[in-house]
Order: C-alpha cells, then structure tokens, then sequence
C-alpha cells in the first residue's frame, strides 16, 4: 500500500484525525478535509485510489460526486459513511459505484478491511486494462534449513503438474512465498497468479469473488461480474486461509476442481476453466476436518501435494541467514549503512520466540536498521524490551552475564511478550497484532490457547 493516496471527506474532527491516522499506519498517503467542496477538483488533480466520505459532510453530496467521478472517468475507489441504513439509498450509491456503504459507528478493523478490499478491486481493475499479464518479480526463499530445502526440492519437481498443493503452516512462514515460487516454476508462469484471502471477504462476497456473477442476480449487480477462477484461467488461484471458508462454499469450490468448470452466481451455463488451485492454512487442516469445519473430500482433493512449512524455531541455520539477508535488504532500501548486529543483540534474538515467524523477524530487523545509530545493531534497537526483572525465572536459572537477559521457555516468553504488546496499546488487538508482526486472528487463537491454559 505505500504510495497508495488516500481522500478522506468527513466533518467530524475527532473522527477525521481517528480516520487518517488509521490509514497512515496502513500505510497509505492520507489527505482530509471537513467539507466537500473542494472534492472533485482534488481528485482531478490528485488522483487518489480511494475516497472515504461521510455522506453528512456539508457541501457535499454523495450522488452528484460519484456521478462526476464516473462523467470525468476518474479511476479511484469510494467507501461511503452513513449515520444510518437507508436500504435505497445504499442500493443507489452501489448502482452509481460505491464499492462499499457502511454504517456508523465503523471499527477500525471494518474500516481497514474496506480500504484494502476496495484497493485490491482498484488493482485487478488496473491489471486488467493494462493488457498481458507481465513477469511477476522473482521469488527468493532464504534458508539454509535442510528440511526447507528438501520442501523446495519436492514442489519444484510437481511444479509443472496441475495437482492442487496445500500448504500449512504458521502466520508469517511464508506460505504465500512458497505458492508464489511454485507458480514460478511452473509452465504457468507467464500467465496470471491470483490471489483470494478468504477470511478477508464475507461470504456474500466471496462467492462472487470466485466464481463472479451476472447482471441482476442480487441487488447491486449491475453489471456482469469475472470472477477470479476465470481471470487465473490456465494460471493459478491461490486461495489463502482456505479453512476459514463457508462449508456451502467448499462444496461448490470441489465442483471446480472436480468438473473444471465454473458457475457464475445468476448463470444459466457453467464455464469451462483451466486453473492450477494452491491453498493454504494456518490451522491444523486434518484436524479441522475432524472438527466439521471443514468438508474431508476437499481436503483429499487440495491435499494432492502437502506442504508442511515449519515455523522459523524449528529451521536449523535459517535465523542468522535470514538476519542477514534483511539487514542487508533494508540498508540499500532505506540507504542506512547497517552491517549486523552486537552479540548482546544477536543472543536476544536467539531466545526470542518468534510467534509471528520470518514476518516478524523481517519488520524487527527493518525497525532496528532504521533505527541503529551505528553500523551494529544494539539490544535497544530492538525494541524488545527484555529486562531482567521482566523475565519469568527459577532459582536454577541464572541470569547470562552478557545480556543480562534471564532465561525462560520459548512458550513462556511468547505468552509474556504478548500480554505485554496488549497492555501498551491499551487492549488494541489490531495495534498490538502489528507490533508482533502477526495477524489478528493468530493473536486471538494464541490469546484463547492462554485462557485454556488458565
């Protein structure tokens, strides 16, 4: 999303402030302003991807903008605001392009999954009126771990096959990596990879995501929808979280695999297609099934090729390559002149727990680069905050004379850390999720792991 502009229209200011630090944390270049007079002319000259307007702001009206917007073919996206639902009103702005209409009060959580749904939908829509699908940057998985290599050696070899993989293993291992490295290697590589998050899109919409629709057949559909089976036909869907799919989804989603064809909401004849499916998981798949969370013929069709990939604890070598590799990374890219770390720094990574795997790794050796004041990264670049009196210890346990960092299990740090995350940000789980480099929903399945426990 860097780079991305973002033009928020709302009087509010407690909520505009609320609004455009939100956005900024995402990522996005945030401009706002308390009425909408201004509106059009600086999306003429601005160009921004996205529009998040409450429809009460003075001097503006949300059906004459979107009118203007769509008169002067200007290519961005809009979410609408509204104190409160007005089902012909939401159908209206749809009808004229809003690509989202929400209701007061908006959670954050809410807000940010609109944004990048609507900047994924702005995406595809590029992609498809620049012609030819172009070559995908060439993917690079670091490891030094034998079992890794073992694991790269194994979906290089079916590759080029159209068997369906499923790849499981923690948030942040680098499951997308390896879908992507699969496609790579594939005689699909000049043709479309994918993308479909699906615990990031309600069901409603994720049905149509994946399998589109025609002209009228829901309120809203205006027009003919491609789904996304169709757009990555004779390429790859790569269907991320697959286990936090509908179950009535599932079934129509084994349809595909099975026949090789599509049914588009509303159609009235299947679409042939041709697509090579990678899913993934973060959960345990088999024992979801055991759980009826998730259809067992599925999980046989998509386990053609499993991919188990370990989380970064277990990868023998991977951690000081990987250090290295990101240090490096992210000196040419923020021209900082960073060359490794202090011992006192390496051994505080050494006992960290990593909940959040090689993505959490990635961004606290990104932070410690931006903020080393030397060519060696120190424990207090780090921000990992390991005191001595903050360490949970028994008698048997001395503290290391060159860190002074107390020795405590991997799980029992993890847990600390966590909590810790949690207080400084006042019980924000979303905030908190991003300090520790994992998802919300990895956050709350180790949060109820702890009340278990407890």
């Amino acid at each position: 999303m860097p780079g991305h502009r973002i033009f928020i229209i709302l009087e509010n200011p407690k909520e505009r402030i609320e609004y455009v630090r939100l956005f900024e944390e995402l990522g996005f270049l945030v401009d706002a302003t308390p009425d909408g007079s201004n509106a059009i002319s600086y999306l003429l000259e601005n160009k921004p991807i996205l529009v998040v307007a409450d429809i009460a702001t003075p001097e503006f009206s949300a059906t004459k903008f979107l009118k203007q917007q769509s008169k002067s073919n200007l290519s961005c996206q809009t979410i609408v605001i509204a104190k409160e639902a007005v089902v012909e009103h939401a159908v209206k702005l749809m009808k004229l392009g809003a690509v989202d209409y929400l209701v007061k009060p908006v959670g954050h959580e809410q807000l940010a999954l609109c944004a990048k749904r609507a900047l994924f939908a702005q995406k595809q829509k590029n992609k498809s009126s620049a012609g030819p699908v172009s070559r995908r940057k060439k993917v690079n998985i670091i490891t030094q771990d034998a079992g890794m290599k073992n694991l790269l050696a194994l979906v290089k070899k079916v590759a080029n096959s159209s068997a369906s993989v499923l790849i499981q293993g923690e948030s942040g291992t680098g499951k997308e990596l390896f879908a992507q490295y699969i496609h790579e290697k594939s005689d699909r590589a000049n043709r479309a990879f994918v993308a479909v998050n699906c615990a990031a899109l309600p069901e409603n919409l994720l049905e149509s995501e994946l399998f589109g629709h025609e002209k009228g057949a829901f309120t809203g559909a205006i027009s003919r929808k491609i789904g996304k089976f169709e757009l990555a036909d004779k390429g790859t869907l790569f269907l991320d979280e697959i286990t936090e799919m509908q179950f009535h989804l599932q079934a129509k989603l084994l349809r595909v695999l099975q026949e090789k064809v599509v049914d588009r909401v509303g159609g009235l004849q299947p679409v042939e297609v041709n697509v090579r499916v990678i899913a993934t998981t973060n959960r345990d798949a088999k024992k979801a099934v055991d759980q009826r969370d998730f259809r067992e013929d599925l999980f046989y069709r998509l386990n053609t090729i499993p991919v188990v990939i370990p989380p970064l604890k277990e990868r023998l070598g991977d951690l000081e390559t990987l250090i290295r590799f990101f240090i490096k990374k992210y000196s040419k890219i923020d021209n900082r002149d960073v060359k490794g770390l202090t011992n006192q720094a390496k051994a505080i990574l050494d006992r960290h727990p990593f909940p959040g795997n090689v993505r959490e790794l990635e961004n606290i050796i990104h932070r410690a680069v931006l903020l080393a004041e030397s060519q060696l990264i120190e424990p207090k670049d780090l921000l990992l905050d390991y005191n001595a009196s903050d360490q949970v210890h028994t008698p048997d346990m001395p503290m290391d004379q060159d860190t002074g960092v107390m020795p405590v299990s991997l799980k029992g740090m993890e847990e600390k850390m966590i909590f810790k995350t949690l207080d400084r940000t006042e019980g924000n789980r979303t905030h908190a999720a991003k300090i520790l480099g994992i998802s919300v929903r990895t956050l709350r399945n180790k949060l109820n792991e702890y009340k278990e426990k407890n």
